[in-house]
Order: structure tokens, then C-alpha cells, then sequence
């Protein structure tokens, strides 16, 4: 049995569901750690102490970013996160994903002109939502603000200039232009260094491309927020094949 340092397991638990769900963890000696500000930090679960979000953490600091979210089949269900598998038969049916670390390293990054391919790709442009390609100033000063001081970003940088990367990243999972070989699939990427990564929760909860395995780095806001590791991959595995994994 292979062990993990780092081990997420992801829950999506309907509407209708959530207070019997809640109950019978709590019966169980589980806490629920929620989470006022960003959704990412739902990832900072440990032992009993279960992260935990609501549908309106998606609509917080990362407005623009829960758009996908909002416009998911998983709008409306809240989001519990353990750092190991539940075992309560009728809590594991909610199981949607499991995040182990990966030792995956590109051999290199997509060129500009690639970047550009991958935004333009129609798989990309009529299922990405709307919102989330409109920015606004609250964006642009929370980015700039946030990646300076936090060294993420040099004084010159700002959303304009990472843009397309912030697209690109998202949009090669539902494109899958660039992958790699994993146990016999093609595996699609995130396409930038962290510096240029948004909102990468959208894949960590396995939003985007839900049947899909993926490699993730983390956001500067997962970073900071959640405890995701700068320069690490982290491998996204759907229900279907987390079976194989403790």
C-alpha cells in the first residue's frame, strides 16, 4: 500500500443532505472547520478537524474565480475536505476526488503563442463562464496588493501581464493540449509557474474536467492560505479510480 505525505479527500454533499451528513460526522467526534474567507482554505483540513465550505464561501474574496463554481454541476453543494478517507458508508457515496502530492516535474512550459492557441480553443471559450473573463479594479488592486507583498509578483507585474496565463492554465484542462503520460493516460497540466497560476481550487475540487485525472500547482492564494507547497504538483484523481489509494 503506498503511503502519502499529503493526502486530500474531496466531498461534494448536496443541498438537501448536508445537516444528516454533518450530524453523523459529529456523532463521530468530527469538527467542521469552516471557512470565512477563501475557499482554498477548506485544504488546511487535519485529523477530525474537517474542512468545510458553504456555496456562499464561493461568492467571498474569490468572487470571479467561484464563477466556476456557480456555473458547475456542483452549484449549491458544499464542500467537505479530509486529510484521510471517511469511512461511514453512506458519507463515502459523496466522495468526488482525491489530491495527493506528485513528484511530476514539465519538461517545459507552453511558449506564448501556445498560450494564446489554448485561450482561443472553442473547447475553452463556450465552456469557461462568462464572469470569470471580466476582471475588475477590485481584482486588479487584490492582485497587486496580495502577489507583491507576498514576493509572488516584481513591482511591474499585474494582471494584465498574467492574464493569458491565468486563462491558459484553466483552459488546457478542457482542451488537454498539453499532457503527459500517467499509468497509460494523458494527463493535462497547469501550463505556468505559481507566480502565474489563478484560482487553481477550480481544479484541486475537481470542477473543471471532473472525470478527468490532473497536475496542479497551486495559486499565490493557495500558497498563502491553504498551505500548498510553491514548485509542487499535486495530482487530482477522480472517484472513479481514488478506490486505489488510502
Amino acid at each position: 500500500m503506498t503511503t502519502y505525505h499529503y493526502a486530500r479527500y474531496i466531498y461534494w454533499i448536496p443541498q438537501s443532505q448536508i445537516e444528516p451528513i454533518k450530524l453523523r460526522l459529529k456523532t463521530q467526534g468530527y469538527v467542521f472547520s469552516s471557512r470565512l474567507g477563501s475557499q482554498c482554505e477548506v485544504l488546511k483540513t487535519q485529523n477530525k478537524a474537517l474542512g468545510y465550505a458553504t456555496p456562499h464561501v464561493f461568492n467571498r474574496l474569490c468572487k470571479r474565480q467561484g464563477s466556476w463554481y456557480r456555473d458547475s454541476p456542483k452549484n449549491g453543494f458544499h464542500l467537505i475536505v479530509a486529510d484521510h478517507k471517511l469511512v461511514d458508508e453512506e458519507i463515502a457515496n459523496y466522495l468526488d476526488a482525491a489530491m495527493f502530492e506528485s513528484d511530476f516535474v514539465p519538461e517545459n512550459l507552453p511558449t506564448q503563442q501556445q498560450l494564446v492557441d489554448l485561450v482561443n480553443d472553442p473547447r475553452y471559450q463556450t465552456q469557461r463562464p462568462d464572469e470569470w473573463e471580466q476582471p475588475g479594479i477590485k481584482d486588479r488592486l487584490m492582485f497587486k496588493t496580495m502577489l507583491t507583498l507576498t514576493g509572488f509578483w516584481g513591482w511591474g507585474d499585474n494582471l494584465k501581464s498574467t492574464w493569458l496565463n491565468h486563462r491558459a492554465n484553466h483552459a488546457n484542462f478542457l482542451t488537454k493540449k498539453h499532457t503527459t503520460e500517467m499509468d497509460g493516460e494523458s494527463v493535462a497540466y497547469t501550463v505556468s509557474e505559481n507566480s502565474n497560476v489563478c484560482s487553481s481550487c477550480v481544479e484541486f475540487f475537481n470542477l473543471v474536467s471532473p472525470k478527468q485525472r490532473k497536475l496542479i500547482r497551486g495559486c499565490p492564494g493557495s500558497i498563502t492560505l491553504a498551505g500548498i507547497k510553491r514548485d509542487q504538483y499535486y495530482d487530482i484523481k477522480p472517484v472513479g479510480s481514488v478506490s486505489s489509494y488510502s
